[in-house]
């Protein structure tokens, strides 16, 4: 008879706070650059032609954000494996930066060493 801890597979283990507490900071995380590009984009000089690139680059990387959220947002809402949810995690770490900015590289610097220590 198999005891009840080897019972068990490996899809019934749930993610643990630690891994939920980091996925909901990179929620937090993607919102606060969703809505600095927002304001950034609503404050650009106008007129703005249609081959303005910076403009056109906002934009893009406006979008890839919302698509990024919307995402993990339909995903986070469900009940999840660990190893979906550090998937979750790891896809964001391996994702190209949403902006230059150096806290954005700092963030995912910290989640990388946080999601290691946890493996």
């Amino acid at each position: 008879m198999m005891s009840s801890a080897t019972s068990r597979t490996k899809t019934e283990i749930a993610p643990g706070p630690k891994l939920e507490s980091m996925l909901n900071e990179i929620m937090c995380h993607l919102e606060g650059l969703r809505r600095a590009l927002a304001a950034e984009i609503r404050n650009y000089p106008t007129p703005i032609p249609q081959c303005d690139a910076q403009f056109n680059h906002l934009y893009e990387q406006q979008s890839r954000l919302a698509r990024e959220l919307d995402r993990i947002g339909a995903l986070a809402g469900k009940s999840l494996k660990r190893e979906d949810c550090a998937g979750l995690i790891e896809r964001f770490i391996a994702s190209a930066p949403y902006t230059d900015d150096g806290d954005e590289r700092e963030f995912r610097s910290q989640m990388t060493k946080r999601l290691s220590a946890l493996a």
